[in-house]
């Protein structure tokens, strides 16, 4: 039989109603087993981190108030699904945990990542033990066979033990076992609890897909797969029914809401076919992302990405190399995200994108201090993209494509090693026109000719 791994995301397990809907899609999917990877039920993570924020300034009632919202709300959902008595034994021993931690970080007065890692799998066990009793499927611990290094917050995956350690849950499921496990966590080797960082359990899915050995990984969320543009402004975006594993990832570098980079790295590793499909719409369309590209059209572009909240930090010719790498790398350790640097004899262009606190405090401190070295920081600017395997085959089209900016003011060109993509930097305030505008001239009328 050809192995399935099925993924769902905390809006796809966030209600009773959610549940039974993916306990249906579980039983079409899986008659003979396989594996389902489950999230925390949606909104449960960011509840967790405000209570470990809580905890780490002193203020346990604060965070004693999350966790018992927390606890209603589960014990809610179990109620719902008639299952409270039958989850309860699985589930106490973790509210207690959580309780534990919180306290251990009041006293302190600090949430260490390796604590806040503790804690958050609180979160997805507490999930994963629900949604195998509604599945009537069984639990098993992802921290069994998920083993990384010890980086708490972002751990990375150690793939010949992780490929070691599955060879056991390989033998049972393939002889008919549904077992449901979960997401985002791992186990470093001392066996102390860590987390993937983000788009963690789409990762988890699809590390474990590849030491499993499995055909096909289903990553089950709220839309009808990837689309040709962000459906919020262009109302004529499009399914894609198949698209390349290049095509994924420069989608998901420029900001689409499509499967996180990490998560598609296994898929082509291993070559198992990747689909995103609709929770609720289970017969909807689906994308499937396939580890040898598609036929295209020569020239076609596929889909149109775009990334608000840029910052853009100019650097003079004077200043040389050093300093933006070393503000590159500075907002990166903080947890910017780098989405272009651009050197020229003119000067060096960075831009980034701060995705934490931190990054935020970081870049604020280099804009300030920049002035006397010539550094000026703009905010406001956006990057979109094209992206499209037919770009490969006419990397000329490019050029021709970006006439439909006409004279739209483009902060600066992101080519970057990808062949099948082409990113820019245009204001945020451009957007609402200009992407309708590029998918009308780049993609629709693109497959209309062809």
């Amino acid at each position: 039989m050809t192995l399935k791994v099925l993924k769902f995301g905390g809006s796809s397990v966030g209600s009773a109603e959610a549940l039974r809907r993916a306990a249906g899609i579980v039983r079409d999917e899986l008659p003979k087993g396989g594996l389902v990877v489950v999230s925390a039920l949606k909104g449960t993570t960011d509840q967790i981190i405000d209570a470990c924020s809580a905890a780490g300034r002193g203020d346990l009632p604060q965070a004693h108030s999350g966790l018992a919202a927390l606890h209603a709300r589960h014990l809610a959902v179990a109620q719902e699904l008639g299952l409270t008595e039958a989850v309860l034994p699985a589930w106490e021993p973790l509210f207690t945990r959580l309780d534990q931690l919180l306290t251990g970080m009041a006293m302190l007065g600090e949430a260490t990542p390796r604590a806040r890692d503790a804690a958050l799998a609180v979160g997805e066990t507490l999930s994963a033990n629900l949604a195998a009793l509604c599945f009537k499927g069984t639990f098993r611990d992802v921290r069994e066979v998920m083993k990384t290094d010890a980086r708490f917050g972002k751990a990375r995956p150690l793939l010949d033990e992780l490929r070691g350690a599955a060879a056991p849950w390989r033998e049972a499921l393939e002889g008919g076992a549904l077992w449901v496990t979960q997401g985002f966590l791992g186990s470093s080797p001392e066996g102390i609890t860590t987390t993937l960082g983000r788009g963690g359990s789409d990762t988890s899915a699809t590390l474990l897909g590849e030491a499993l050995g499995a055909g096909e990984v289903q990553i089950w969320t709220d839309v009808d797969g990837v689309l040709s543009a962000d459906p919020s402004l262009v109302q004529e975006a499009r399914p894609i029914p198949q698209m390349s594993l290049g095509e994924a990832e420069a989608l998901s570098a420029f900001g689409a809401k499509v499967l996180h980079a990490d998560s598609l790295a296994p898929g082509g590793r291993a070559g198992f076919r990747l689909v995103v499909a609709n929770t609720l719409r289970p017969g909807a369309s689906r994308t499937e992302i396939l580890p040898e590209p598609p036929s295209r059209t020569a020239g076609a572009v596929t889909s149109v990405a775009y990334k608000e909240g840029i910052s853009l930090l100019r650097f003079p010719a004077s200043a040389g190399l050093e300093p933006p790498l070393e503000a590159a790398r500075s907002l990166e350790e903080a947890g910017a995200l780098r989405f272009g640097l651009i050197s020229s004899p003119a000067g060096t262009l960075l831009a980034v994108r701060s995705e934490t606190h931190a990054a935020a405090e970081v870049l604020g401190t280099l804009a300030s201090s920049g002035a006397a070295s010539g550094l000026s920081c703009e905010s406001g600017w956006a990057v979109v993209a094209l992206v499209g395997e037919g770009l490969r085959a006419d990397p000329v089209a490019a050029l021709r494509h970006l006439a439909a900016l006409g004279q739209e003011p483009v902060g600066g060109l992101l080519t970057g090693s990808s062949t099948v993509s082409i990113a820019f930097l245009v204001p945020e305030s451009r957007l609402g026109d200009l992407i309708p505008r590029l998918h009308d001239r780049c993609v629709l009328e693109a497959q209309e000719i062809s």
